[in-house]
């Protein structure tokens, strides 16, 4: 799998898919360990370390659903459901 450097951004708010008003639900972040490995050395060729897939609900019902590296914050992937 390929990755483009322009796909991933410098945090969740700079990606430009968050809906506008969108607000995060207390206690509403999962964070695991991402288990498709072929995305995992995608993202570790722009950025090596810690990758973590992130589910976080909103107070609306939606979800955001993204890839976030660990030490410094970029996000890969979002996507709102």
């Amino acid at each position: 799998m390929k990755i483009a450097a322009h796909e991933i951004f410098d945090s969740l708010q700079k990606s430009g898919k968050i809906p506008y008003g969108w607000k995060r639900a207390r206690q509403g972040t999962r964070k695991v360990k991402i288990k498709n490995l072929s995305i995992l050395n995608a993202l570790r060729e722009h950025h090596p370390g810690e990758w973590r897939k992130v589910y976080q609900r909103g107070m609306d019902g939606t979800e955001l659903h993204y890839f976030e590296h660990g030490r410094t914050g970029k996000v890969w992937g979002v996507k709102v459901k």
